[in-house]
Parts: structure tokens; C-alpha cells; sequence
């Protein structure tokens, strides 16, 4: 694997990286007094880091260095804050990368209010309701503002790379330079109103996102003329927060390799992992975590334990991994921050020879950042987002759970996205999870790939709502469903009744699968359109399960409202003609599609007959698969160039020390080879193997949170 790394820049090649978070003021003469560049850099090469990134210029604007663009940090009195950080830093053998942050800039809005993003609903600047100034990137000031900075920065140090962050527009903006641009380029005026089935707004948002990607590819040429060869890369997660951003995910193509900083919780972590996997332009891509628990929180940290488990589910896909820790405002740093963040690189430090190679997968969820939207925001007022960072959008929260239930169940799967749609063929079967607004290029290719014998499963809203913001009668892709939309769900809740013995055995000891809408007690339920789940009419397709609704009519009763069967509760009652589940062969292929969403539900039933399906829609042998418990997530790569299949185990966050787990891995050889052995990797014991056809199957003693098996081939 080494000579593949070599080839990598600079920065990229070093995986025990640290962003040193330096948003301070200058308004306190204490803030900075102890900022001590020559120390800062002593923790780090004492931590064992080797790769930092260190701040040019902060959200708060201030620059470190002495700029004749921007403003310097008035505590820093003149001194090169940034020169002597990097020259400590690379002094060590640490490799070193420019942080800039574009947008929040509190100097540059307030300095020059004529930059700043403007609300749409008051007329006033944005950063009204926050600390953070925003600068709109459709003024051209601003625009040559940030590139000039950026050029100080490049000419000026020896950096290995460049990191830009926050491109997105933090809300609608409508300063003059965007009501101008919407004007030229569509010839509308900016919606005031949330309306995804409206065209004009939805023309705005196509505009908004094709103007952030626009400038995105802008800052980077720019930093790739001034600086050939650096690591260049931008945050990418702001477009995982949703529409508000404007930030499209197709943008990590432009980056030297994808960054993201990111907050919640494993499973997030896994999708966006796997998804780097393929959007990254190269790999290792990088996955950014803080060492506390939180930005807000500045002083408790995770556990060794905690940042351990995350740096190696990083490590289990492939990912580089990066450790945000904010400084002190006094300029010093934190010693027991340095300890967590030394130890859990020494726990990653065994595997990282290891990584690498192409994925293993028969399944794909598709990630469709179009439908980064709530339908339930339809007609409310196109104002700033009530707080900052991800939202769980509908389509989100369904390939997140998508993902969970592929993973207990060790079902190889990747993630793709828009910029994968060429890629689909590569795949034995592609989940659509609540595709909530689709292209007519993706409906197609999805039409494509079925007809071509990919194997497709679909659930809720998918295909009904065009990009466009039209909204048709029917699904795009009713004839790949085998299925017509026939109106939505206004009960309170919803049943999924088995009609064949694969269903049910699937779904028992229940007898149904229950989809509940609103689970408020007391509380009036108004289903709002595309917010509840479809009704459908299997045309084509074999109906596999039917509607069956409660009791009476949409209204829950009262007292004198007897339409009701259950006080507490609306059972099942009236079984109904409308199909709930429809396989359905389209040329070559075949369909599967749910009215009811069931990779987001929590219920296990759910989430049982999810996979039920996918294996069967798999129909031969897995490419691997598993005996093990559903907290170890498997995964595997063809690292071709060694001969050989490396096996992943990782048992996320197991107490420590993690107790021996026996696991039993069975893998397919790539096409036209054979296996020939099974040896250890770190963390794990292979106990036995044996041969069978194609594949071998490998008994394995977990002895650590995260263990390497190594299968050679010829």
C-alpha cells in the first residue's frame, strides 16, 4: 500500500491530524496574552501528531498574520502568529495546512455591511441572530477579498494544503448581488415562501446551490494556480445541514480528497464515510470529529474510548481521520485534550499500514442531497433556519436507518450519491430510502439500470416530486414500481398487512407492520401533503402486502366521536385493496416498492423486513457475509496490487478491554481468482479456514475493538 500513499500530497499522506480551532475576538487584551507558537507545537509532536491544521484566518475574521487585505489580531501586536506556528510545526516534521474561513467573517460584514448575506423576510443582515458575521459570495468585492487573502496565505508559507471552510450561504440571501444575479440568470424575483412543489422556488433553490458550487470550483483553482500540487480541500458538511446551505454534494468532486466535520452520531458517521468512499476524488478521504463532546461545550471531553471508537470506524472505511480541538482564549492549550488525542492515535496506529483498496459491496443506498427537504415546510416563510447545523430530514433519516439495518444484518453496501449515477451497474441491487424530489436524469438512470437487471428497492415519496418543483399525478417511475400513486395516508396511522408467507414470516410474531404519523396524544392530527406515506394501486406489479387502516374515519374521536375501537390506541380494522408492498419485474430487473418507509422506522420488525427484501432482491450469494452480532460491523476491500482481501471487524465502542468475540466471515473471491490463505491482522486471530468453491470460510477470535483479517488470493 505504501507506494499508493507516496503518490498522495504532502498532507494527504500523514493520518494523525489535529485542526487547532482559534476563533477568538480581540476585544479582551487576555485573549491570546499566553499564545505561545513554539509550546503549541511541542504538544503536538509530543502527542504524536503529525499533521495540523492551523488557522490564517478565523470566522471572527481576524488574520494571524500580518495582512495588507484583511485585519490582523490586535493582541497579536504585529507578530507573524502564523509564520511561527508553521515554522515550529514543520521545524518537528509535521506537516502543516492553511485553515480559511469563507463566509463567517465578523470583520469583513460589519467592516463592510454591503457584504453581508441579507435575511429576505426583514431586510436586515443575517448576522443579526448570530455570532457569526456572513458575507454573501455573489458580491464581487467579497469575492476578491477572500482570494486575495488566499493568496497572502499562499505566497506568503510553505503550506502541504489549504482547507476552505464554510461556502454555503447560511440562509435565503437577498442582497442586491443575489436579487440581481436570480434576475439575469432566471428572471424571478426571490420567493418568500417554502414551497418545494412551486417552480419558481424551486428554480431559486437550483440557483442557489449552482452559484455555491460555482464559487467552491472558483477558490479552488485559484489556490491550485497558486500553489500546483497541494492538498486542496473544502468543508463539506455544511450540505449535509440541508437546503438551507445551498451546498452541493457533487462540489467534494473538485476537492483534492472530501472533508467533513461532523456531530452526531455513528451511524451519520457511516453513511458519510461510505460515501466519501466513492465521492472523493481521491483516498484517503477525511472524516472531522472534535475531541470534546461538542463545539458548544468547551470543556468536557470524550472519553479516550469514545474518540477511539470514532477514529477507528474511520480506519474500518478507509477514512483519514482529523481531530478538531479549540484553544484556549488565552492562547494556551489544554494538556489532558493532548493525552486523549495521543492515545487514541496510538490505538488507530496498527491498522493504518492496512487501509485501503476498493470496496466490497452488492448494495448501494442512494444519498440524494435534492432531497435535503421537509415537505412539511411547504407555505411557512423562507426565513433562517431556527438553528444551526445537520437536520434530520425525511430522506436522511431513512438512509441513515437504511444503513443501520444493512449493517447489523452484514450486507455489504456502499453509498452513493448524484455524481455516482454512472456507477449504478456496479451494483446488485440500489436502495432508494424516501428519495423525496428526484431529477428526470436519476429517474432514468434508475429506469436504466432495472431494465438492464439491476435489482431496485424504493420506499415513500420516491419519484413523486420532480427537482422542478413539479409534482406529478403519478410516480416517475410507476412503471419500474409496477405501481400507481393513489393518494396519501390522513389517518393517525397506517398497517402494512402481510399478503404472502415470505411477509409474514418476516414480520412475525406481529401480524403487521404499523406506520404511525402522529403518536401525540391530545394532540389534533392535520396530515399535510407528502407528509404522511402514499397509497398505491399495484398495476404490473405482485402485490406483496395491502393497506389496512383503523377504525373509523381520519379524525381520532372523542367521547361523542365514536369513530373509534380502542381508547387508547387504533388498531387495525378495515383491510382495503391498495397495495402496501409490490415486487415488480421491469425488463431485465426487478422493483420492489413500500408505500411505508420501513429502513427509517425504529421498530426491528421494520427494519427485519427491510433486509428481508433486500436478500432477496440479492437472490445469489453475498459477495460476504457474517456470523456475528450485530454491534461488529463488517466490511472488506480488493486490495488487488497485494493479492489479497482485507476483512474488516470493528465492534463499535465495546467496553474496554473488549472481551474475545468469535466471528465466523465468509468472502467470495474477485472474479477469476482463488483464495489461498488466511492470515492474522492487528486485533484479530484467525482460528480456522477452509475453502468452499469460490470462497473461504474463516473463524476468527476479535481480540480488540477493531481487527484486520488478510486473505491472499492468486
Amino acid at each position: 500500500m505504501t507506494p499508493v500513499r507516496d503518490a498522495l500530497p504532502v498532507f494527504q499522506q500523514h493520518t494523525h491530524r489535529l485542526l487547532r480551532d482559534m476563533h477568538i475576538p480581540d476585544w479582551d487584551p487576555g485573549f491570546l496574552s499566553d499564545y505561545d507558537p513554539d509550546r503549541l507545537a511541542q504538544q503536538c509532536a509530543d502527542a504524536g501528531l503529525d499533521a495540523v491544521m492551523i488557522y490564517a484566518k478565523s470566522h471572527v475574521g481576524l488574520c494571524t498574520y500580518p495582512t495588507r487585505i484583511g485585519r490582523p489580531h490586535g493582541n497579536l501586536t504585529g507578530r507573524d502568529a502564523l509564520g511561527e506556528l508553521n515554522d515550529a510545526l514543520r521545524s518537528r516534521g509535521i506537516s502543516t495546512m492553511a485553515y480559511q474561513s469563507i463566509t463567517f467573517d465578523n470583520w469583513a460584514a460589519t467592516t463592510h455591511p454591503e457584504w453581508a448575506q441579507v435575511d429576505v423576510l426583514t431586510g436586515r443582515p443575517l448576522h443579526d441572530r448570530t455570532r457569526y458575521g456572513v458575507c454573501c459570495p455573489n458580491n464581487a468585492e467579497y469575492r476578491d477579498y477572500e482570494l486575495g487573502i488566499m493568496e497572502e496565505i499562499l505566497t506568503g508559507y510553505e503550506f502541504d494544503g489549504i482547507w476552505l471552510d464554510m461556502i454555503f450561504f447560511l440562509a435565503i440571501c437577498a442582497c442586491p448581488a443575489c436579487r440581481d444575479r436570480l434576475q439575469a440568470e432566471d428572471g424571478i424575483e426571490i420567493p418568500r415562501t417554502v414551497d418545494w412543489t412551486d417552480p419558481a422556488w424551486a428554480t431559486f433553490q437550483a440557483a442557489r446551490r449552482r452559484w455555491i458550487g460555482e464559487w467552491t470550483e472558483v477558490l479552488i483553482a485559484r489556490a491550485e494556480e497558486l500553489r500546483p500540487g497541494i492538498a486542496i480541500t473544502h468543508n463539506l458538511a455544511n450540505a449535509l445541514s440541508g437546503w438551507h446551505c445551498a451546498q452541493p454534494l457533487g462540489a467534494g468532486r473538485l476537492d483534492t480528497y472530501t472533508s467533513l466535520d461532523l456531530y452526531g452520531d455513528r451511524f451519520e458517521h457511516l453513511v458519510v464515510t461510505k460515501m466519501a468512499q466513492h465521492l472523493s476524488a481521491s483516498q484517503p478521504a477525511e472524516l472531522m470529529v472534535s475531541v470534546g463532546v461538542d463545539l458548544v461545550d468547551h470543556v468536557t471531553l470524550k472519553t479516550t474510548a469514545q474518540l477511539t471508537a470514532e477514529g477507528l470506524a474511520a480506519t474500518a472505511t478507509g477514512s483519514a481521520f482529523i481531530v478538531i480541538d479549540g484553544i484556549e482564549p488565552d492562547g494556551s492549550e489544554h494538556a489532558g485534550n493532548f493525552e486523549v488525542l495521543r492515545d487514541a492515535f496510538r490505538a488507530m496506529a496498527p491498522y493504518e499500514e492496512y487501509v485501503g483498496g476498493r470496496p466490497l459491496e452488492d448494495v448501494a443506498i442512494y444519498l440524494s442531497d435534492h432531497s435535503f427537504v421537509d415537505f412539511a415546510d411547504n407555505g411557512s416563510p423562507a426565513g433562517p433556519p431556527t438553528r444551526l447545523g445537520g437536520t434530520p430530514f425525511p430522506h436522511v433519516l431513512a438512509a441513515r436507518g437504511a444503513a443501520r439495518a444493512l449493517t447489523e444484518a452484514h450486507i455489504p453496501f456502499g453509498v452513493l450519491t448524484e455524481s455516482d449515477l454512472d456507477k449504478l451497474a456496479d451494483y446488485r441491487v440500489v436502495v432508494l430510502p424516501d428519495v423525496s424530489r428526484m431529477t428526470a436524469e436519476e429517474a432514468q438512470a434508475m429506469r436504466a439500470y432495472v431494465a438492464d437487471g439491476g435489482h431496485l428497492y424504493a420506499s415513500g415519496y420516491t419519484s413523486l416530486v420532480e427537482v422542478t418543483g413539479v409534482r406529478h399525478d403519478d410516480f416517475m417511475l410507476a412503471d419500474v414500481f409496477g405501481a400507481s400513486f393513489a393518494g396519501e395516508e390522513d389517518r393517525r396511522v397506517a398497517f402494512l398487512t402481510p399478503d404472502t408467507d415470505e411477509v409474514r414470516a418476516a414480520v412475525w410474531p406481529q401480524p403487521a407492520i404499523s406506520e404511525p404519523y402522529n403518536e401525540e396524544w391530545g394532540v389534533p392530527h392535520e396530515p399535510k401533503p407528502l407528509c404522511t406515506a402514499p397509497r398505491a394501486d399495484a398495476t404490473s406489479g405482485a402485490r406483496l402486502a395491502h393497506l389496512t387502516l383503523p377504525y373509523g374515519g381520519p379524525a381520532w374521536g372523542s367521547v361523542d366521536d365514536t369513530s373509534w375501537a380502542s381508547i387508547h390506541s387504533a388498531p387495525p380494522w378495515a383491510h382495503t385493496e391498495h397495495a402496501a408492498l409490490v415486487r415488480n419485474g421491469f425488463g431485465q430487473g426487478v422493483a420492489v416498492y413500500s408505500t411505508m418507509v420501513l429502513e427509517r422506522a425504529q421498530p426491528q420488525a421494520s427494519r427485519t423486513l427491510f433486509t428481508a427484501l433486500v436478500r432477496d432482491l440479492l437472490g445469489s450469494e453475498p459477495t460476504f457475509e457474517a456470523n456475528a452480532r450485530t454491534s461488529v460491523w463488517v466490511s472488506a476491500y480488493d486490495q488487488d496490487e497485494d493479492d489479497r482481501v482485507l476483512v474488516c471487524l470493528h465492534h463499535y465502542g465495546v467496553e474496554q478491554p473488549a472481551p474475545v468475540e468469535p466471528v465466523a466471515v465468509t468472502v467470495r473471491a474477485p472474479a477469476g481468482r482463488s483464495f489461498t490463505d488466511a492470515a492474522d491482522g492487528p486485533g484479530a486471530r484467525v482460528t480456522g479456514s477452509r475453502i468452499a468453491g469460490d470462497a473461504i470460510v474463516v473463524d476468527v477470535d476479535l481480540t480488540a475493538e477493531l481487527g484486520f483479517v488478510l486473505l491472499s488470493y492468486a
